[in-house]
């Protein structure tokens, strides 16, 4: 299992007709080293009365640069849940060296994201 911490260092909300999109920024640490950075979007769809309790979610992990001088990354993809503040889904992308977490699951609770 790979752990990650974030650390948030920015949030934006910004409303349209349809709903709320939220956006989140900061540093990733891993074993309490900084490792990298994080940028999160969540998309909240209002229904006829009230906003859903969870949204889509999108969190990508940009690590250091490879030997090659390519920025590493890990992408997440799933839901957050608003009453509870759990996300969980799945890594649908990775560069290649973070190939092996493809596929995998995640669950991010509070600011811990495991992997695996």
């Amino acid at each position: 299992m790979t752990t990650f911490n974030l650390v948030r260092t920015v949030l934006n909300n910004v409303d349209d007709v349809a709903g709320r999109w939220q956006h989140e920024g900061g540093e990733v640490l891993q074993k309490n080293k900084k490792v990298g950075w994080y940028a999160s979007t969540k998309r909240v769809t209002f229904g006829a009365t009230d906003a859903q309790n969870t949204a889509m979610l999108t969190l990508t992990i940009f690590l250091g640069k490879s030997r090659t001088g390519a920025t590493e990354n890990i992408t997440l993809q799933g839901a957050h849940d608003f009453n509870t503040g759990n996300e969980i889904g799945s890594v649908s992308a990775a560069s290649a060296t973070q190939s092996a977490v493809r596929g995998k699951t995640f669950n991010r609770l509070v600011n811990t994201v495991n992997i695996g």
